[in-house]
């Protein structure tokens, strides 16, 4: 009886432990997936900054497109 009850004890701790292995795995996983989340939110974020450098950068006000206009109209 006390084998048998060894046993028992010993499968469930395995089985305990098995469940504990695919938890903390799921939890890498997660915390890999929030990692990379921010990562791509930076991208993006950085990415749209240099988005709108580069629309200022090629505006015709400073590419200097509308110069003749704005000298007739004050003549």
């Amino acid at each position: 009886m006390a084998r048998k009850l060894l046993i028992v004890i010993f499968v469930f701790t395995i089985a305990a432990l098995s469940l504990l292995v695919i938890r903390q795995e799921q939890i890498n996983t997660v915390h890999t997936m929030m990692v990379l989340h921010l990562q791509i939110s930076r991208q993006k974020t950085s990415l749209d900054a240099l988005r709108f450098a580069i629309e200022e950068e090629c505006s015709a006000e400073s590419l200097g497109l509308f110069r003749t206009s704005r000298v007739n109209e004050n003549e």
